[in-house]
């Protein structure tokens, strides 16, 4: 192929190629909400997801804060039942750590847990990935009161275990033989 004619079918090629499309979505969006619980609940758990019609490239975050320390778990998959229409999810970010999201022939499923989640301190779930035709993912979220005492607790613990031992070093049994 000439030089000019390949130059000219990659221009093509990129001008018909959709840019990607990114998202951002809040807790309480149309893509992000809670179907049980609510922020100060000792357990909440939240729904997110996203479809396309056409061939794209997309980057969608999920952000929220919770008034509360604790741990989270979620799922994210997606399905599809030919190579005309599907949906792949190249990365899955939750916090800034990636995750892998395997794939079987008919979608991709994974499920994760034990994500610290701090009082305050923003939150966020990242799906990057691209549709051929059209596709969906959807996803859940579940966070729990973290059982992992604060600071205050800890310093109290463990000034009880120390005046535990040091009552018990004290004690002394005196065994006399007659």
């Amino acid at each position: 192929m000439k030089p000019y004619l390949l130059a000219g079918a990659l221009a093509a090629l990129v001008a018909t190629t959709p840019a990607a499309q990114a998202a951002v979505f809040n807790v309480g969006s149309d893509n992000f909400f809670l179907t049980s619980g609510d922020p100060f609940s000792p357990s909440i758990t939240a729904v997110f997801f996203n479809g396309f019609e056409t061939t794209t490239e997309f980057d969608d975050t999920f952000q929220f804060t919770i008034p509360q320390n604790g741990v989270g778990s979620g799922s994210i998959s997606t399905s599809f039942s030919s190579n005309l229409n599907m949906l792949v999810i190249d990365e899955l970010w939750i916090n800034d750590v990636l995750y892998n999201v395997p794939s079987t022939g008919s979608g991709q499923s994974v499920t994760v847990g034990n994500i610290p989640i701090f009082d305050g301190v923003l939150n966020s779930i990242r799906v990057v990935g691209r549709t051929f035709g059209s596709g969906s993912y959807s996803g859940t979220a579940t966070f729990s009161v973290s059982p992992i005492p604060e600071p205050a607790s800890w310093a109290l613990m463990i000034g009880g275990f120390a005046l535990v031992g040091s009552a018990m070093r004290r004690r002394a049994v005196k065994v006399s033989f007659s």
